[in-house]
């Protein structure tokens, strides 16, 4: 079992009451645009108490640093960012939930087995999934969970499709490299575009157990 709990900024040293900044007990608020309560004072990064990943602290320094210098114009996005957990197996995720989806659309989901897929057996690291979820009215990508060898590489692949607003059966059309652990996203987009009652797929992507 693993549990991590977040971690509070370490803000004792800043001596942020002499610039008249605002904080929490954890986190330094701010607005959507970096804004400490201090206009022309901005906080990124774990500071902010938020995403709390290097990716998105990133995406904050360089949204704050162009608000800080052109005006406040940009905000930071949450809705596609992907994440990794490097343990063994390893875990990759993007997007919402399965039980996070249902809650507001009618979806669809589809599992690919890496024990489907030629490199994860050739590799010997057949133990894993790909899980792909979408809104059946609109077919948009709502989210992907990733368990096994290469999840937090392969989950990415998903996360681009998101962001560039591709939907499920285009991301299920996409020639992925063969033999390769992402082709696992292909698969599980077919899966559900065939739940869906969309495009012309194979019953099943290829089959590698007994004949019977």
């Amino acid at each position: 079992m693993f549990a991590a709990v977040g971690w509070p900024a370490s803000l004792r040293d800043l001596d942020l009451d002499a610039a008249g900044v605002t904080s929490g007990p954890r986190a330094i608020p701010v607005d959507d645009y970096q804004r400490t309560n201090v206009e022309h004072i901005f906080a990124a990064g774990d500071v902010d108490g938020r995403s709390k990943l290097v990716q998105s602290a990133r995406t904050e320094g360089r949204v704050a640093g162009w608000n800080a210098v052109r005006g406040p114009s940009r905000r930071p996005g949450y809705d596609v960012v992907p994440t990794g957990s490097f343990t063994d197996p390893e875990y990759g995720s993007v997007g919402m939930t399965e039980e996070q989806a249902a809650r507001g659309h009618d979806i669809a989901v589809g599992i690919a087995r890496y024990d489907d897929l030629v490199r994860p057996v050739a590799d010997g690291r057949s133990d894993g999934f790909c899980k792909l979820i979408a809104d059946r009215r609109s077919h948009a990508i709502l989210g992907a969970h990733v368990l096994g060898e290469y999840s937090a590489e392969t989950v990415q692949v998903v996360a681009t499709a998101m962001g560039a607003g591709m939907n499920v059966e285009q991301l299920a059309e996409m020639q992925f490299a063969f033999p390769t652990f992402t082709e696992a996203v292909s698969m599980a987009a077919q899966k559900v575009c065939r739940t869906i009652g969309i495009g012309r797929f194979p019953p099943a992507w290829s089959y590698l157990g007994s004949p019977d």
